[in-house]
């Protein structure tokens, strides 16, 4: 893996036709990547948006899952249920028992 400084300090170095053509490709390669990115900055740029509001957006939602948790650990099971005794459970008990 070379820098562009780190071809053009090799090349100087090393005088071989193999070693000055490696070093030109190796340029190009530089050069392609940097249009490569000027061409797309502005997609770069909507990508990263789009991973801060990502971010933002987990960070809400696990604050709200954080709040649904802390409520269920402080629950006290209610004395009146949606069905009478012995019937089909209250779903909020079945939902804090499952988590």
């Amino acid at each position: 893996m070379f820098t562009e400084q780190g071809v053009s300090m090799l090349s100087a170095v090393l005088r071989s036709p193999t070693a000055i053509e490696v070093s030109i490709k190796i340029m190009d390669a530089f050069v392609e990547m940097r249009h490569f990115i000027a061409d797309n900055a502005h997609m770069f740029e909507q990508i990263r948006n789009i991973e801060l509001k990502q971010a933002e957006y987990q960070k809400a939602t696990d604050d709200r899952f954080e709040k649904v948790f802390d409520y269920m650990g402080a629950h006290k099971e209610p004395r009146q249920k949606v069905f009478f005794e012995g019937q089909v459970w209250d779903s909020f008990e079945l939902l804090v028992s499952t988590i």
